[in-house]
């Protein structure tokens, strides 16, 4: 019995050095290695919990939509969408506006623009599954990388037979979009204030808002694969990257 707690005794040393030592690890690991509290649902209270992971988790790092946002203004640098080519007709690629946006959330995201891809078509930048959507109203608060879609365009003077327009929020607050009106001899790439951007959508509903979901947005879950992409169609436009003619 003496024998055995001779032994206990003089194994202590060794024991308390390893706690230390194991103490010493996690705090050097930081809140990383602490496993995940299990999120709400779903709503406010997801938002609040994604941000707080995302904030113990990347520190000093942005939140997924400032890429988004960066891609805009990249774009709006670069102009390399080429002619406009307003994509009504079904079944065929514009290389528009909505073209413009989606552009810039492929290249945001990483899985580049469609142009650099030589392709017509867009692999998140339309993906319903990636993004909420939310009517503005005045005084809400906007964010870099939110999709600001207008049921008139602020270019010109609204009528019941114009066409609807969006653009997507920089870091800096501004609305970046491409547009081209037909007394101009070629698009614009756009970077207005975003109440100037809203002017002629007064009426509730005219003003919509799409934001990448929480859960991509503060990076809680990795971005989902991309869906197939259709067959090319003859007369598509945009397969071939406009910055060579």
């Amino acid at each position: 019995m003496r024998t055995r707690y001779r032994r206990l005794i003089c194994a202590l040393p060794m024991v308390l050095a390893l706690l230390v030592l194991a103490a010493a690890t996690l705090q050097r690991l930081g809140p990383h290695w602490w496993p995940e509290r299990r999120p709400p649902a779903a709503g406010a209270s997801y938002e609040e919990w994604a941000r707080r992971e995302f904030l113990r988790c990347h520190p000093g790092d942005k939140p997924r939509n400032w890429e988004v946002a960066r891609a805009a203004e990249r774009l709006y640098k670069a102009k390399p969408m080429g002619k406009f080519v307003l994509g009504l007709r079904k079944g065929y690629w514009g290389n528009d506006c909505s073209d413009f946006v989606a552009c810039a959330i492929d290249d945001g995201l990483g899985v580049r623009a469609r142009f650099r891809r030589g392709s017509d078509q867009h692999l998140l930048g339309e993906d319903r599954r990636l993004w909420e959507e939310s009517d503005w109203t005045p005084g809400m608060a906007v964010q870099p990388g939110d999709v600001v879609s207008v049921r008139h365009s602020p270019w010109y003077a609204p009528t019941d037979a114009s066409c609807s327009h969006v653009g997507i929020v920089g870091t800096d607050g501004m609305v970046y979009d491409f547009v081209k009106l037909r007394r101009w001899s070629d698009a614009r790439y756009g970077r207005s204030d975003f109440d100037w951007f809203v002017r002629h959508n007064p009426s509730p509903g005219q003003v919509v808002i799409r934001r990448l979901n929480a859960a991509y947005r503060y990076r809680v879950d990795p971005l989902p694969q991309p869906r197939p992409l259709q067959v090319k169609r003859p007369g598509s436009v945009g397969s071939h990257d406009p910055t060579e003619g």
